[in-house]
């Protein structure tokens, strides 16, 4: 199926859902949306609003505008090139918007919702119809994503690999995180990443940047490096390592893969979602699900400025080597296979829910069919000395303990 195809697609799908569906899908993502009834009860004053249009997981035209709502407008296009923070706002959540409703192109207007953030006020699932200037600008840009779609399944690049899991250093007995930059510096292989708290930027989270590969042994043994980099520079041997994904409640942890090598999809995407971080919501320990929907969200990217992607939806992986070797080994078999994962669970409405919610026992029932097609993949024979053991722990339907600390399960040794 080509990427005009795809489209028409999901605009069938997304036109057989329910608008409570569609209204249910985006709370639990943790979208805000303004109804014309909420917006009629706010005070008048200056509105900001935003129509992006996005097509192909991107955005291919902002336009701002600034009205008192007497009348009065100003309209400006925000450029990408810029590099602004607002440009990247509002394209990452209108983007998030489209994919939890099952589309990867469309018209988002959205306003400031006077708390800092947007809310989305409507969403046009095909502003390609008719013969318009804005039309052929979405044909054309489907026309060069199929290019590139085109030239990678004739030359069948195998992935590049990279990943940035956090983890957190705590003081027994009182659960107290002490912040990684005590140890870290920000920048390395073992380093430390911030968070925002109150307006004041603090450094609290330890972060490992193993080198990337294409060879899931050789990034595994890239991760081990970093890992005793972080042990010969955390001095205090007296700290507890946490990861997965709240060990301490309100500070969630990541586990980001990076991806190169391969185009970024939304068919990609959600092969990543049904196929991996569905399992790993059935073997999270049940107080990490707080992550979500803050963090954490289904089909969460970044672009890279490598020109790969990072996946985003995991949470730190670092819980065991099991799980990490695990996670490696889907990752790779699913850039490289995802054609061919056809699955959708999370199409269902009751498992979207039981995603964001931890209902382990609905996941549950997906979890053979998913595997089934993983095996079936020619790739499988590659991966399999690390995914089969996950796959085993699926299979048993246990969960990860978050409270250990993960030293004792990597054979990390003090000042290693």
């Amino acid at each position: 199926m080509n990427v005009m195809e795809q489209a028409e697609e999901a605009l069938r799908r997304y036109e057989r859902m329910t608008s409570g569906e569609r209204a249910e899908r985006l709370k639990q993502a943790g979208i805000e949306v303004l109804s014309l009834h909420d917006r009629r009860k706010r005070e008048p004053g200056l509105r900001v609003r935003y129509d992006i249009e996005i097509s192909c997981l991107q955005a291919i035209r902002i336009k701002r505008k600034d009205t008192s709502g007497m009348g009065g407008a100003q309209e400006t296009l925000l450029e990408r090139e810029a590099g602004s923070t607002l440009f990247k706002r509002v394209e990452r959540l209108a983007i998030k918007t489209l994919y939890t409703l099952g589309l990867d192109h469309g018209a988002v207007r959205m306003e400031s919702s006077g708390n800092g953030g947007c809310a989305v006020i409507s969403i046009d699932p095909c502003p390609w119809k008719g013969v318009t200037n804005l039309a052929a600008t979405y044909k054309e840009s489907w026309k060069q994503h199929q290019e590139l779609l085109d030239e990678e399944v004739s030359h069948r690049p195998t992935p590049i690999l990279g990943m940035d899991p956090e983890f957190l250093l705590v003081q027994m007995p009182e659960s107290k995180i002490v912040p990684a930059s005590k140890f870290l510096e920000r920048s390395g292989m073992a380093g430390c990443d911030s968070v925002t708290i109150g307006g004041r930027r603090i450094y609290p989270v330890a972060e490992l940047r193993p080198a990337p590969s294409s060879e899931p042994r050789e990034l595994l043994a890239h991760l081990m490096r970093a890992f005793a980099a972080a042990s010969r520079s955390i001095s205090d041997h007296s700290l507890i390592w946490q990861a997965g994904g709240m060990p301490q409640r309100g500070l969630p942890l990541g586990g980001h893969i990076h991806f190169s090598g391969v185009n970024l999809t939304g068919e990609l995407l959600r092969a990543l979602d049904n196929y991996m971080a569905l399992p790993l919501a059935f073997l999270q320990d049940p107080r990490g699900s707080g992550r979500r929907p803050r963090y954490g969200a289904l089909g969460d990217f970044r672009l890279k400025s490598y020109g790969g992607f990072e996946y985003r939806t995991l949470p730190s992986f670092l819980v065991s080597p099991l799980v990490a070797k695990g996670v490696v080994a889907l990752a790779g078999l699913i850039a490289s296979g995802y054609t061919q994962l056809r699955q959708r669970p999370l199409a269902k409405a009751e498992v979207h829910a039981a995603f964001y919610e931890g209902k382990r026992e609905l996941i549950k029932e997906h979890i053979p069919a998913l595997v089934d097609d993983l095996k079936r993949l020619d790739g499988y024979a590659r991966y399999e000395r690390y995914a089969s053991p996950l796959i085993l722990q699926l299979k048993l339907g246990r969960t990860w303990d978050e409270s250990r600390d993960i030293r004792k399960l990597w054979n990390i040794r003090a000042g290693s």
